[in-house]
């Protein structure tokens, strides 16, 4: 399941400003992580990452992030249908901030 980072939260390091399309990469890290990403976007994605390394960084601290996260409830699994209303909320919620 993705989760999507608030736009107003998204900087560089120090705080900074970043690049419109360093935003979107990070923006949408956890729907690339969990494969979510549709097939374009993912090339697109894979792309930016070849030439910044401050998104591959970042992306690194998340993939970290979701591996602690597995790790430490191995045995939890969310209900099909509780999934399944999630994803639909996510991509409501997704398609109205886009």
């Amino acid at each position: 399941m993705s989760a999507p980072r608030e736009p107003d939260s998204v900087t560089a390091a120090g705080g900074a400003p970043l690049k419109e399309e360093c935003r979107e990469v990070l923006e949408r890290a956890f729907e690339y992580l969990d494969g979510e990403m549709a097939e374009l976007d993912c090339e697109r994605l894979k792309a930016h990452l070849r030439e910044c390394a401050s998104c591959v960084a970042q992306l690194a601290e998340d993939e970290q992030l979701k591996r602690a996260i597995r790790d430490g409830c191995p045995c939890e699994t969310a209900p099909t249908q509780l999934r399944a209303r999630i994803l639909v909320q996510i991509t409501e919620v997704s398609a109205s901030v886009r």
